[in-house]
């Protein structure tokens, strides 16, 4: 479900683990309709995007509606990311984060390698 909706941006604070809370106020009276329509998407993940000026034209309406996007929160190669970083800051503190992600993402990588079938390399 898209919501397309004039707001002003009307607040923003800093959580504890640096993600953001965003509070936006929409500029004009919302229909018990319109209301229902937020309502369905309340604990959803999304998209968000803020144009400072203006209303959005058809062509960004149709441009938005085109783009996927992951919104289920981070991809699979960022949670690996994510993870060998924490296990290199409790395992290997004096070690180079970026050297230690290529090394282990070249073990990774020749791991599977080693497992594939040598007729369809």
């Amino acid at each position: 479900m898209n919501l397309i909706r004039t707001v002003t941006l009307n607040r923003a604070n800093r959580k504890a683990d640096k993600s953001i809370s965003l509070s936006f106020v929409t500029q004009l009276e919302q229909t018990s309709k319109e209301f229902m329509e937020i309502d369905k998407v309340l604990n959803q993940n999304g998209i968000l995007y803020f144009k400072t000026s203006g209303e959005l034209t058809t062509q960004e309406v149709k441009e938005l509606e085109k783009v996927e996007i992951e919104v289920e929160g981070k991809s699979k190669s960022q949670r690996l990311r994510n993870v060998l970083y924490i296990y290199n800051k409790q395992k290997n503190k004096d070690l180079n984060f970026n050297d230690f992600y290529t090394t282990e993402m070249n073990k990774i990588i020749e791991h599977y390698k080693s497992k594939l079938d040598e007729s369809n390399n």
